[in-house]
């Protein structure tokens, strides 16, 4: 039953990352399907990371009080169903509004999923190896998602990436509540609240400060509405601070912070997802729009950034209980930064084997160490009792990282 509770995780694992990398690679043709402006077409990729990141938190929360297993599957067929309006979709209102909701449900299962491996393995190298391959699956669903986006779109059309989404994911929703157990009453313990205040003063502070984020490279780091909105997040940041610590049941304790490397922790779940997101981005956008790229061929050079990550991730899941995780995540921070360097001097497609190759593979190696290293790491320190909760704080750090990469 641990198994394949363990399989059902990491295909929902598989699948979310599919629809946040698939849509890096199909952005030219639907902008010009669907007469995106410039500034517009990044909202596709934002309006997925917004809904995501700030509404994480409470569905984590939910899961932590009441049962992460119906919210799992709930935030699961949210995704496949809302797959359908996004490939139906005829504006680009609609498809933003749809990708929004998609994030939602993305929201609302990986912190359950990662709470439910937090229950079902507690010895901790089986708990680390299931981490670890829940990380690492994540890496295969950027080959997937970047080599299946590529090729469905240029020889079928980009509607059919989001078909074949909803297809693979509304029935595997439902394989999902047959699979996964139910927790058994006396392993709840005491009657919890959703510490409400707390939750809607820390969601709204991250719907302002993503959209802030998303917003400054359009309208200007010093325009009025991006200046208010980051204002306005930090007050309420400072006000779910406030909140947590005279709460009596808070959503995420004060002392959370100070669990070992919990904070430095948080910082380095940034960098997997900023490097991911500008190292795909750049690619397709550079060949495509600058550099007059067919999208075929610019499918093609994207597929090292797949390959490389799936056999990284899964190799560094294989080995993440027997490395030190500084030695980890050091290595990872160090690759990245070196991959961002070989991507800079790349100045012409004819750089691509020179320049942007390698520093695919340098650079996607050590997001996989960042990535696997970063998640193993975190939800290890968590409580038992907070297993939804810190998972939520991690992936929404995921998320400001992928938001500040776009931005």
């Amino acid at each position: 039953r641990k198994l394949g509770s363990l399989i059902v995780i990491c295909v929902a694992q598989l699948l979310d990352i599919f629809n946040a990398s698939s849509a890096i690679i199909l952005l030219p043709t639907l902008g010009q399907d669907l007469g995106f402006s410039e500034s517009e077409l990044q909202w596709v990729l934002s309006a997925y990371a917004l809904t995501f990141g700030s509404l994480i938190l409470i569905s984590g929360r939910i899961g932590d009080v009441f049962h992460p297993k119906p919210v799992f599957c709930a935030g699961f067929l949210v995704m496949g169903l809302f797959s359908i309006p996004v490939a139906a979709s005829v504006h680009p209102i609609m498809t933003i509004v749809f990708r929004a909701m998609q994030g939602l449900g993305a929201a609302l299962n990986v912190p359950t999923g990662l709470s439910m491996i937090g229950t079902l393995f507690t010895e901790p190298r089986e708990k680390s190896k299931a981490f670890a391959l829940f990380a690492a699956i994540g890496g295969i669903g950027n080959v997937v998602g970047l080599i299946i986006g590529g090729f469905v779109t240029v020889g079928a059309s980009w509607r059919w990436v989001y078909y074949i989404s909803a297809i693979a994911i509304v029935p595997t929703s439902v394989v999902s509540w047959i699979v996964l157990p139910d927790v058994q009453k006396d392993k709840v313990g005491p009657k919890r609240n959703l510490d409400l205040p707390g939750v809607a003063a820390l969601t709204c502070a991250l719907i302002l400060f993503v959209y802030a984020l998303s917003e400054g490279g359009d309208a200007g780091w010093q325009s009025a509405q991006v200046i208010a909105t980051l204002v306005i997040s930090v007050v309420l940041f400072v006000v779910f601070f406030l909140i947590e610590r005279f709460q009596s049941d808070p959503a995420l304790p004060p002392r959370t912070w100070r669990t070992k490397n919990f904070t430095p922790l948080f910082f380095c779940c940034w960098s997997p997802y900023w490097w991911l997101f500008v190292c795909a981005v750049n690619i397709v956008q550079l060949h495509v729009d600058v550099w007059g790229v067919s999208l075929s061929s610019t499918a093609i050079r994207c597929i090292p950034i797949g390959i490389t990550g799936g056999i990284s991730s899964v190799i560094v899941g294989q080995l993440a209980h027997k490395v030190p995780r500084r030695a980890l995540l050091t290595v990872g921070q160090v690759l990245q930064a070196a991959g961002a360097v070989l991507f800079a001097l790349a100045d012409a497609p004819s750089k691509y084997w020179s320049r942007i190759f390698p520093g695919i593979i340098v650079g996607m190696v050590g997001m996989a160490c960042s990535y696997v290293g970063s998640t193993v790491s975190m939800m290890e320190s968590a409580p038992s009792d907070q297993q939804g909760v810190v998972g939520a704080v991690m992936s929404t750090s995921y998320q400001i990282g992928a938001t500040i990469g776009l931005a």
